[in-house]
């Protein structure tokens, strides 16, 4: 299947340039002389042609002229409203996809980030323990004096230290932690901010003292000025459900807020059941649409008036 793609800053300029070419009608596209000499009385142009038919036929010429296009000039704008209507709801929905497509704590880095500060905590820990244990035989002395030393090796050589045989029938002693993985940075990823010649994407997080997400925004600007943003406030940290027979879902809700490139705003509340169930709620202008869902993974279906 051949690739559709449609250029949605191609669409706002033609819409611009129509636009442009809508005013110009609006006077009926004369300018200079011609203009001026098509406004004048049948007197003046008379005396500027030298006859009077002649100048007759003339303001007949230019007033038919003038109608057939200001009759284009309502035409031109209706089809530039089209060309920014479709532009527009190309860019909202390329958005929406930017928007939802992993940047959100994923992509900006904050899973890598959680899950590198939790092999740190691991490993620290593992560490602490490791640090008793050898002050608890007696070899906390040898191994600050030989930090790179692998306990097995020491035990297993001629002459070894008298702590080994108390490690070697100690059928709980802790396994000696091997080296430290990646330190991640002292404070989690909350932005990811992207510019090229197309425009600028932004995300940003604001997490709780845990680090769960608890808001997040999207920001997309082109390079032609099309805005697009997109909210979402979560109401609790992750309330993870595991049903019997089932994937793991989040149960908790959120309210998300969007503002498209032509300025409207819509508002969705999204309401989660402990059994996966849930409502949606949608409120644009004037109107309200609500949707179901029978349970996790289950599409969300628009309930009747």
């Amino acid at each position: 299947m051949p690739d559709f793609s449609i250029d949605y800053t191609a669409l706002h300029t033609a819409q611009e340039k129509m636009r442009s070419l809508a005013d110009t009608a609006e006077d009926g596209g004369a300018t200079g002389e011609f203009k001026a000499l098509g406004d004048a009385t049948t007197g003046e142009a008379r005396a500027v042609l030298g006859d009077a038919g002649l100048a007759n036929a003339f303001h007949s010429f230019f007033r038919y002229s003038r109608m057939r296009t200001k009759e284009a000039e309502d035409g031109l704008r209706e089809l530039a409203e089209v060309f920014g209507s479709v532009s527009n709801v190309f860019f909202d929905a390329d958005a929406q996809l930017s928007s939802s497509a992993g940047l959100m704590g994923s992509s900006i880095g904050l899973k890598d980030w959680l899950d590198q500060r939790k092999a740190w905590d691991a490993w620290q820990t593992s560490m602490a323990e490791w640090n008793a244990y050898l002050e608890e035989i007696g070899a906390k002395e040898y191994f600050d004096a030989h930090p790179d030393a692998d306990i097995g090796e020491v035990c297993r050589a001629d002459g070894a230290p008298e702590w080994c045989r108390t490690w070697e029938e100690d059928d709980d002693a802790p396994y000696q932690p091997g080296e430290p993985p990646p330190r991640p940075a002292d404070d989690p990823p909350t932005e990811y901010v992207h510019t090229d010649e197309n425009g600028t994407t932004r995300v940003t997080l604001e997490l709780d003292d845990d680090y769960n997400v608890m808001r997040e925004v999207s920001e997309i600007t082109t390079a032609d000025g099309q805005t697009f943003r997109s909210e979402t406030v979560y109401g609790t940290p992750p309330q993870i459900v595991t049903p019997e027979n089932g994937e793991p879902f989040d149960a908790r809700d959120y309210t998300m807020t969007t503002t498209y490139a032509d300025g409207t705003e819509s508002v969705t509340t999204v309401v989660i059941n402990e059994d996966g169930s849930g409502t949606m709620t949608e409120k644009s202008g004037d109107e309200t649409t609500v949707y179901t869902r029978s349970g996790p993974g289950a599409e969300w279906q628009k309930t009747e008036e």
